[in-house]
């Protein structure tokens, strides 16, 4: 497959993931208006079960059936029902889980094949989920959107995808790939890493009790350093960027929310470091994508939420706990990243297998 239409099909996938996404935080924000506070809270634990905790086991089965172009249509499709079905809140919720799951670990299956073992893809496709999460929240919270729009918009990005995927290549690593020494203490440091990251995540719930402006500067500011950590990390390397990013975050962060810009670029850098742990995981697992995938995106958002859930999120705000957790952070990614892991090149084989489809 030609680089040029790789690149646009990881682009539809991130718009995909933007509709996809927005479509969620539509449905959750036009139901906190409409239902009570204990309500919410119990569809928001369904919603986040369904939708993270949900996507490893999820991405399990997926690389057994070798289907991830067909599961981002049924993603869609199901995403699209649970907008037809909002006036019954509990299977809209359901549904809208369900399809988040399904095209997470789809679509990022898709994606680490087309980003040719490189971080700048999987940044153009991650970077769009949490923009279009925060704008279709706070669509409506604003009242400015109708599910018909976001209906609409699956419809497009279908049509899109199924014209630009019908003949798809993805590439993984080759056997020989230099391996590490010990995976398994390798893939929990990944993980560790990323669960912190996403414990300090679960400290911005600041950002979503306030106003519109800040929820959607702090989703863009995460989204453009996605993009941006990607590019730079090929071209300086995953480790050195990786670590870099993160301890220019750490004391950015530690200033606290209240510093308004400073803080909104701690989080660009903080989230900056995203396409590169979802490149190391699937280095490391390449016969199973979809759990890569899964782990990367589902179980670090998981992890994150318990801190709000538990009643612990106030404590992540204090400075040294953000210190603590991104100097962890970047030591684990430092051991983790270490040796011909952090080269996003090499060779690479076409599968066009995985697809499903040829």
């Amino acid at each position: 497959m030609r680089l040029a239409h790789s690149f646009r099909l990881l682009a539809l996938l991130g718009a995909a993931h933007a509709v996809s996404d927005g479509s969620a935080g539509w449905l959750i924000g036009y139901l906190s208006g409409r239902l009570s506070i204990v309500e919410v809270g119990g569809l928001v634990l369904l919603y986040n079960a369904l939708a993270f905790a949900a996507q490893p086991p999820i991405g399990l089965l997926l690389d057994r059936a070798r289907q991830p172009r067909r599961a981002v249509f049924v993603s869609l499709g199901l995403m699209s029902l649970a907008l037809l079905l909002v006036g019954q809140p509990v299977l809209a919720v359901a549904l809208a889980g369900l399809a988040s799951a399904v095209f997470h670990v789809g679509g990022g299956t898709l994606a680490i094949g087309l980003s040719r073992g490189r971080a700048t893809g999987l940044g153009v496709f991650a970077a769009p989920g949490v923009i279009g999460l925060a704008c279709g929240g706070a669509l409506a919270v604003a009242s400015q959107a109708s599910p018909i729009v976001l209906l609409v918009l699956l419809i497009v990005v279908s049509v899109g995808f199924a014209r630009l995927s019908r003949s798809i290549s993805l590439e993984r690593s080759p056997a020989d790939t230099p391996a590490f020494d010990d995976l398994d203490s390798i893939v929990l440091a990944l993980l560790s890493a990323i669960a912190l990251r996403s414990a300090l995540w679960s400290a911005f719930e600041w950002v979503l009790a306030g106003n519109l402006p800040m929820v959607l500067a702090a989703a863009l500011a995460a989204g453009t350093g996605k993009v941006v950590g990607g590019v730079l990390a090929d071209r300086l390397g995953w480790r050195r960027w990786a670590i870099g990013s993160l301890a220019v975050a750490a004391p950015l962060l530690a200033i606290g929310p209240d510093s308004g810009l400073i803080f909104l670029i701690g989080l660009a850098l903080l989230q900056s470091a995203t396409p590169v742990t979802f490149a190391a995981i699937a280095r490391l697992l390449p016969e199973r994508p979809g759990v890569a995938a899964g782990l990367s995106v589902g179980l670090a958002i998981a992890v994150g939420g318990l801190f709000v859930f538990s009643g612990l999120g106030s404590y992540i705000t204090s400075p040294l706990i953000t210190l603590g957790l991104s100097a962890g952070g970047g030591a684990l990614l430092w051991w983790a990243l270490s040796g011909d892991s952090n080269r996003a090149g090499g060779r690479r084989k076409p599968i066009g297998e995985l697809a499903g489809e040829r």
